[in-house]
């Protein structure tokens, strides 16, 4: 919110700039999170066409494309048009599909490779903030140009270490199989949502619309509160937001075992008291 609210800040009123800043920051939240939405059938489909090496290029391709973008915006058009190749913006799901792919129905050894992509996530979400708040206590950009430079490693990195077809297990996954009849983008991708439609989906479909509006509103406000209100630096805000991803990934690891005894493996259960304790928070 600091960049943001500084290309907003005019002559006018201080009140009134804050109050275009939280909207505009609000606008900016809904467009990113809008253009994941629309990106993430859009990345399944790449990977079923195209192969997860090709797929992770391209995903940190858009990355390195979006943090380009954002480390030389002068103005919140610009911020705005940065968020545009976030479309493509899904390695998480991609990497899913190399370990599914490479592993098979080795259940032990997918659990053991999710497990370690999912630890270097949260390395990440938690060393990120940190460093990108204190960075930006003497530069707004830095954070942005250090960014891409990682963006352009990983690039590197899927074009040197990543195969096509990683799927040497001998199982057939969709990323492995052939395809008997070629179909347009547009078809396979048209599949991919009418798959949503499946009436099973509907209930849990539902539960993360609920928890998603939540979600949203309340990662949106709180940086807003901390700042405006609470007056943190950006490097206090950065801390904050480690120390709220380190504390979820404890939670998770610890946590949600007796969660769920409790629960009696009820996931409708653990998900009610899910939304309760956001609505609470």
């Amino acid at each position: 919110p600091y960049l943001l609210a500084s290309l907003i800040r005019g002559d006018g009123d201080a009140a009134d700039d804050e109050g275009a800043a939280n909207r505009a920051y609000g606008r900016l939240t809904s467009f990113f999170s809008a253009i994941q939405t629309v990106g993430s059938p859009v990345v399944g489909t790449l990977l079923d066409r195209i192969g997860p090496k090709k797929t992770s290029v391209l995903v940190f391709g858009g990355s390195a494309a979006s943090y380009w973008i954002l480390s030389v915006a002068t103005t919140p058009a610009l911020l705005f048009l940065s968020k545009i190749p976030t479309l493509l913006q899904h390695a998480f799901l991609v990497g899913q599909a190399i370990v599914v792919s490479q592993e098979g129905h080795d259940a032990t050894a997918r659990a053991a490779a999710l497990g370690r992509m999912t630890t270097m996530y949260t390395i990440g979400a938690t060393v990120g903030p940190a460093l990108g708040g204190y960075l930006a206590t003497s530069d707004m950009y830095a954070g942005a140009r250090l960014a891409v430079v990682g963006s352009v490693i990983s690039v590197i990195l899927s074009l040197v270490f990543l195969r096509d077809r990683p799927g040497n297990s001998g199982v057939d996954s969709a990323l492995d199989k052939p395809k008997k009849a070629e179909q347009s983008f547009i078809r396979s991708l048209k599949r991919t949502i009418l798959f949503l439609r499946h009436e099973t989906l509907g209930p849990l479909l539902f539960v993360k619309l609920l928890n998603g509006v939540s979600s949203s509103a309340f990662s949106t406000v709180l940086p807003l509160v901390l700042a405006n209100r609470m007056h943190f630096t950006t490097a206090q805000l950065g801390y904050y937001m480690s120390a709220s991803s380190i504390s979820v990934a404890i939670f998770s690891a610890v946590g949600m075992g007796p969660l769920m005894k409790a629960a009696r493996g009820r996931a409708e259960r653990l998900a009610s008291l899910g939304i309760g304790l956001r609505c609470l928070s």
